[in-house]
């Protein structure tokens, strides 16, 4: 209809109408341009809103099992302490048992939660979360996280070459573990002297030792959990200025 009513003034030679009706098109295609730009931008903000409600589902539950891992940390350094530090004759048995259940023979690696942090890395659609700080952030964690574990698998080589073969050659491991559990007579083997494993000074150094090593670890999931905390107030801040706080 338009290129017809343009066609007809081109031929009349109304050039005043013609002008009026290019104008018409040009106002027409930038509106339409405008329109499709807001709804792609609208389409933008509600899928990075839904990603950041993923991230702090993910900050939440990864702080949750950080108390935890330092919890644990900390239960097996106090438990490496005494096994470090205690005389032989102030250790009952079933106190000695649990001490090197707990101090010695539990490994626990770190365990967070990114799924989406993945997702957005998988899909290169990092560049959906506007917050550069918290893109940044997200990717420091990355890097932190890995730093981790490779700490802890240096950990489990320490462990396995020196704490395991303690465990095997010198102590019953039967005694701590819960045999009740499976409806079984808990074994006791009565001829292990653990008063003398307590005088021993490869125990009290491999304790000491292992202490000395979870500091660090230690160390490395507070400064962890102090950057989900942080990124847990940029992604909160980030759902406020788009108008998605809860």
């Amino acid at each position: 209809m338009l290129l017809r009513r343009i066609t007809e003034h081109v031929k009349a030679q109304n050039w005043t109408a013609v002008a009026l009706d290019f104008i018409i098109v040009v106002v027409g295609v930038f509106i339409g341009i405008q329109v499709a730009n807001w709804n792609d931008a609208r389409r933008e903000r509600a899928s990075e809103a839904t990603y950041l409600k993923s991230l702090q589902t993910d900050i939440a539950v990864s702080t949750r099992l950080l108390n935890e891992h330092v919890a644990h940390i900390g239960d097996r350094q106090q438990a490496l302490a005494i096994l470090a530090n205690a005389g032989k004759d102030a250790i009952a048995r079933r106190a000695f048992d649990d001490l090197v259940r707990v101090g010695l023979y539990e490994l626990q690696f770190l365990n967070v939660q990114r799924n989406t942090y993945q997702a957005l890395e998988n899909a290169g659609r990092i560049g959906v979360l506007q917050d550069l700080t918290l893109q940044q952030s997200l990717v420091d964690q990355s890097v932190q996280i890995a730093a981790i574990r490779e700490y802890e698998a240096d950990m489990a080589r320490f462990q396995h070459r020196w704490v395991d073969e303690f465990l095997l050659t010198d102590y019953h491991i039967a005694n701590m573990v819960d045999f009740e559990a499976a409806g079984a007579k808990p074994r006791r083997d009565d001829a292990t002297d653990y008063p003398a494993l307590m005088d021993e000074k490869r125990i009290r150094n491999l304790s000491a030792f292992l202490y000395d090593i979870l500091d660090e670890q230690r160390a490395h999931a507070e400064t962890l959990r102090e950057a989900y905390a942080a990124s847990a107030v940029q992604t909160r801040s980030r759902l406020e200025t788009l108008g998605e706080n809860e």
